[in-house]
């Protein structure tokens, strides 16, 4: 028996002796939207996202990461999520001059507790905002300030050597001086170029680790997060624009894909932690590990779930093609089903309300007075959808407006009461003003149990005279999100919290009205190729519907 444990405890020596070394680069982008890596030019973080680094090596990536949600989307409060695992509540952030109010000593940065736990280790905190050097100085940590071209070159120089880091913080900045100078949202120039100005420097650092001569004894791990997105040249709104950022996970111990449910950029301490062996639930963190657990993504038929769909080329009554008893019922003296004109797709619904113009009598004077007629379409049977179950569903359609404004903020599609946004129902409001937006746009509304009674999401800006892609889509972990995309090609995307959404009313689903039928304002605009499936999509799915339309093909095309 004693030999039996000998020869274990040998055997334990001999895998520990054989074990890779771990280490760690985390790399937080300031201002990097979750769309923008998959839109703009950025090979190297695609290639890392698509598993493609190095043998051996695979990618756990989510396009709909979140910002902490107890502080507005800005600098200070996220890098010390990222940097220490929890919320503002707790770190006691919450803008960019309170760094010196934090609670370090309770929560610290992954880095002080790696450093603490091994003090062999060496640990490096490299930054180009100077605010940073604030971010809990510890005594062994190391605190590097310059530029971020120059601290990539320096951390890929150092990178190559035997005295390299075992882990590293690293922060850019340069994403975000391209949203401030030329804007985040729609791209501005800046920012394109900014941005592969610094995938260009992730490129320095992998390319130095994948050469480093004892690489292949040593298990890496890649984190890439960022701080905040943005809207126009601005943050720190809410609805998505700001909040929606990318998450990756690279490592031997992940496989590649979507991670599942809501990652948030909290999770990259807890990432690093578990990555050294330091994680455990007892450390009480708001954020997690990541990379284990993949989201269960099965190729569909685009045709599975589908509902209803409505291309609108008839001359008279809509026609459901989705083969269900959903079908639309036209109102409104100017609503109708057009002819082949220049549309979308031939026919297209337009929808335009009308004013009734009578004749009235007050005391003796006789006066004209206008009445606002509603327009739209309802679809009926829209009660079947079952929607209470799980809220799943999907809505995907091309619209266009004109340039003329639109008189309030008229609904593309809802079946609510459009009087209170928190009412119960959704809304996808054709001219809302939201946080901090520049103008009116199309916005996302739902409503929700608990303290949270409504969300708003985008705003995303009109293009007048332009045939838009939209798309809204509710999926089973609890979360909305609302595309948009532009002839361009590009496909911009937010998310929010919808798992407590209310989304069932026992009102009709309607275009161009809310599901009164008689709120005041009708949408002015086109609608077309509009489809609703009783199922979430994912990102892909939608973007194979959106490069179809693109191309001058609908979604009865790719159905065929």
């Amino acid at each position: 028996m004693k030999q039996l444990h000998l020869f274990t405890f040998l055997c334990l020596l001999s895998i520990m002796a054989f074990a890779d070394r771990p280490m760690a680069l985390v790399i937080m982008l300031d201002g990097q939207r979750a769309d923008s890596i998959e839109n703009l030019y950025m090979p190297t973080l695609q290639a890392l996202r698509a598993g493609k680094w190095q043998p051996g090596y695979n990618c756990a990536w989510s396009d709909s990461a979140l910002t902490i949600p107890d502080a507005r989307p800005s600098s200070a409060a996220n890098h010390t999520a990222i940097a220490t695992g929890v919320t503002a509540t707790k770190h006691n952030v919450f803008n960019n001059s309170e760094f010196q109010k934090g609670k370090y000593d309770e929560w610290p940065t992954w880095l002080t507790r790696l450093k603490k736990a091994k003090p062999e280790m060496k640990t490096l905190f490299m930054y180009s905002w100077k605010p940073d050097e604030q971010l809990g100085p510890v005594e062994g940590v190391e605190f590097k300030h310059g530029s971020d071209v120059n601290n990539g070159q320096e951390l890929a120089a150092r990178l190559a050597t035997a005295e390299a880091p075992d882990a590293t913080l690293l922060f850019i900045d340069i994403p975000d001086s391209g949203g401030h100078g030329t804007g985040f949202y729609p791209y501005g120039t800046m920012y394109r170029r900014y941005s592969y100005i610094t995938d260009g420097i992730i490129k320095g650092l992998l390319d130095a680790i994948a050469k480093r001569p004892t690489f292949q004894s040593e298990d890496w791990l890649i984190v890439v997060t960022a701080d905040h997105g943005g809207y126009a040249k601005s943050h720190g709104m809410w609805g998505g624009q700001a909040t929606t950022i990318p998450f990756l996970v690279a490592s031997k111990h992940v496989q590649n894909g979507r991670l599942a449910g809501v990652p948030g950029n909290l999770d990259a301490a807890p990432t690093a932690l578990d990555h050294f062996g330091l994680y455990s639930k007892e450390l009480n963190l708001d954020g997690v590990p990541r990379g284990k657990e993949l989201a269960k993504d099965q190729p569909r038929p685009l045709k599975e779930g589908l509902a209803a769909y409505f291309t609108f080329d008839e001359k008279k009554e809509p026609v459901n093609h989705a083969g269900t008893e959903i079908v639309a019922k036209l109102f409104g003296e100017k609503t109708t089903s057009a002819e082949k004109r220049d549309g979308f797709a031939m026919g297209y619904l337009h929808v335009e309300s009308d004013v009734k113009t009578e004749e009235v009598e007050e005391n003796g004077v006789k006066t004209e007075k206008n009445t606002r007629i509603p327009a739209g379409a309802v679809l009926e049977g829209t009660e079947k959808l079952n929607l209470e179950a799980g809220r799943c569903f999907t809505v995907t359609a091309w619209v266009r407006m004109p340039t003329a404004p639109q008189i309030g903020d008229p609904l593309i599609l809802g079946n609510k009461d459009w009087h209170g946004g928190s009412r119960p129902g959704f809304a996808l409001i054709a001219a809302r003003k939201t946080d901090r937006a520049k103008a009116p746009g199309v916005c996302l509304n739902y409503a929700r149990s608990g303290d949270a009674t409504r969300t708003d999401m985008g705003t995303f800006d009109v293009e007048p005279e332009k045939w838009t892609f939209y798309a809204l889509t509710f999926t089973p972990n609890g979360t909305a999100y609302l595309f948009q995309g532009h002839e361009d090609g590009e496909l911009y995307w937010i998310i929010d919290h919808a798992e407590d959404a209310v989304i069932a009313t026992e009102m009709p689903w309607c275009l161009g009205q809310d599901g009164t039928r008689e709120y005041p304002n009708s949408f002015n605009g086109d609608i077309d190729d509009f489809a609703i499936w009783t199922r979430s999509m994912t990102t892909t799915e939608i973007r194979t519907i959106f490069e179809a339309g693109r191309k001058g093909l609908t979604l009865a095309d790719l159905l065929k």
